[in-house]
């Protein structure tokens, strides 16, 4: 194959030849040091010789290369390699470097019009000043597509941000996103991940014809502007869609549970939407993400076979709200936000695991239906309850709902004041097989203090729970007042079965250190005892 001579695809403009001549001899010779690494795994894997040569020849090769010679045996080693092999080794390459290794040799150049993932994602900060470098640019990613002809593209992402100017110059930039999502298309794509940032007078469309690829698994589409439901007649193959910062309207959630026969994953994140009825027969994980205050009114989710489900949704006002699901099957349940009014969760019998982070409306301090929650996730194995939902339970009344199946109890309180220690008494008390307690508290938020001294160890002694026989791993943060260094006292003291204890403390509480010890020294039990300083934050 002699030195190599550098060959470009492009003609007009080349992406390679932005950067000069001893850029690319540079790049030569990293480039063919990742791929000496991707090679060496294989062949490493099918227990061959390394393809490192002694310390000398590697020198040797390095001053080759300087010269422009390619290395006979990288070039030999390589050459040698599946096509599927060195496809994955140049996965990771981005478009510039892919189009700088494909003008090494004819060997590189096959591979780079063949490599099934591409990645158009390092353009923004681009110099696109004017208006020649920037049709230039697209000019030669239009030319590189063309000449990949029909090869197959198994990964497509393109993150593009359209430049703000005249208005010919915004929709030629978005006419060659469109035309490249087409060729993608043509070439049965699988995994397609578009990024964009349009400016809000552009608008934009996306092609139909992603909606009826029969090959495209997977659809992630971000980009603020008003996302179009498909026409209902149109069925798709996909299994996993994820919607970032769009609005969409009911008809796409209308367009999932009608054309998406296969759809496993859904997720939406910042999505403005006013109504979610979703229904699938074959939906296993769903989410609902929205930080901040969203417009969304009703969430009705009927998924026979769904697993899995994280909502974070908040909102002002309760009123018009609510929430209902039908999961049987729901293994994992995690919810963040306010407590509606309307909700129905039904009876979750499969849970394993269910966080639980919810504080009441701003136009509603009622904590009533809170019980209700608990009751659907009480056959769960894992629970996390925040302090909210932990105070409600004080206001209703002792804990009449058997936990028998809960295993692992964390609370995540601002601390263990003694508004909290009854409810946490009612909850543990039915919590027979309780065997690990977690306790994360965050006193640093409070502007006043609260009391959190009036319950010691001989307090929770009297109560006579269950669990503490059962109980084989804690872990404490310390906060404020003793109430928390008083239960870990008697943890340690009743709990025969307790094996390790975490105590985080701040260091103005190294004087508890000694107390604990003490405790240790009356322990039923060989727990070991750990304390760990925090962090300052």
């Amino acid at each position: 194959m002699g030195t190599c001579r550098p060959y470009s695809p492009f003609h007009s403009y080349q992406i390679g030849s932005l950067i000069s001549f001893h850029h690319l001899k540079l790049f030569q010779y990293c480039s063919s040091l990742r791929l000496q690494v991707g090679v060496r795994c294989y062949y490493k894997n099918k227990r061959t010789t390394s393809i490192m040569e002694p310390k000398s020849k590697l020198l040797a090769t390095t001053s080759s290369q300087a010269q422009g010679a390619c290395p006979d045996h990288m070039k030999d080693r390589f050459s040698d390699l599946p096509d599927e092999v060195a496809h994955q080794i140049l996965s990771s390459v981005s478009i510039l470097d892919l189009t700088r290794f494909g003008t090494l040799s004819k060997k590189c150049r096959e591979l780079y019009l063949s490599t099934p993932s591409l990645n158009f994602d390092e353009f923004n900060n681009w110099n696109k000043s004017s208006y020649a470098k920037q049709f230039k640019l697209l000019s030669s990613l239009d030319r590189f597509l063309v000449r990949r002809r029909e090869n197959k593209i198994q990964c497509f992402r393109i993150c593009w941000s359209l430049s703000y100017g005249k208005a010919a110059s915004l929709y030629n930039e978005l006419y060659r996103v469109v035309t490249w999502i087409h060729m993608a298309v043509r070439c049965n794509v699988e995994v397609l991940d578009l990024e964009l940032r349009i400016p809000d007078t552009t608008r934009l469309e996306l092609p139909s014809c992603i909606f009826l690829c029969g090959s495209l698994r997977s659809l992630s589409v971000h980009c603020n502007k008003i996302l179009t439901a498909p026409s209902l007649v149109s069925s798709t193959n996909l299994q996993y869609l994820k919607l970032t910062n769009v609005t969409v309207d009911e008809g796409l959630c209308k367009w999932i549970s009608c054309s998406c026969k296969c759809i496993k994953e859904l997720h939406l994140e910042h999505v403005e939407v006013e109504n979610i009825t979703m229904e699938s027969s074959s939906l296993e994980s769903f989410s609902f993400v929205f930080p901040s205050y969203c417009g969304l009114c009703h969430l009705n989710i009927s998924c026979e076979k769904l697993e899995d489900i994280h909502i974070e949704w908040r909102f002002a006002s309760t009123s018009s709200r609510s929430f209902k699901f039908f999961a049987p099957n729901l293994k994992y349940l995690k919810w963040i936000g306010n407590l509606l009014n309307n909700q129905n969760l039904g009876k979750l019998m499969c849970l394993e695991k269910a966080e639980i982070f919810l504080k009441h409306g701003v136009d509603n301090n009622d904590f009533s239906n809170v019980l209700e929650v608990l009751c659907s996730v009480c056959r769960a194995k894992v629970l996390i309850l925040s302090g909210e939902m932990t105070k409600a339970l004080m206001r209703e009344g002792p804990v009449s709902t058997p936990f028998d199946d809960i295993s692992y109890l964390g609370m995540h309180i601002e601390s263990l004041d003694d508004n909290i220690v009854p409810a946490m008494v009612s909850l543990l008390r039915g919590m027979p097989n309780l065997k690990t307690l977690y306790i994360k508290s965050d006193p640093s938020i409070f502007i006043h203090k609260p009391e959190a001294c009036g319950f010691n160890k001989e307090f929770w002694k009297s109560q006579n729970l269950a669990f503490i026989d059962q109980l084989k791993e804690a872990t404490i943060e310390l906060s404020n007042g003793n109430n928390e260094l008083e239960l870990a006292r008697y943890m340690l003291e009743d709990a025969k079965n307790l094996k390790k204890m975490v105590l985080l403390y701040s260091p103005q509480q190294s004087t508890h250190i000694r107390v604990v010890n003490e405790s240790r020294m009356n322990s039923v039990a060989t727990a070991r005892v750990v304390f760990q300083e925090k962090q300052r934050k």
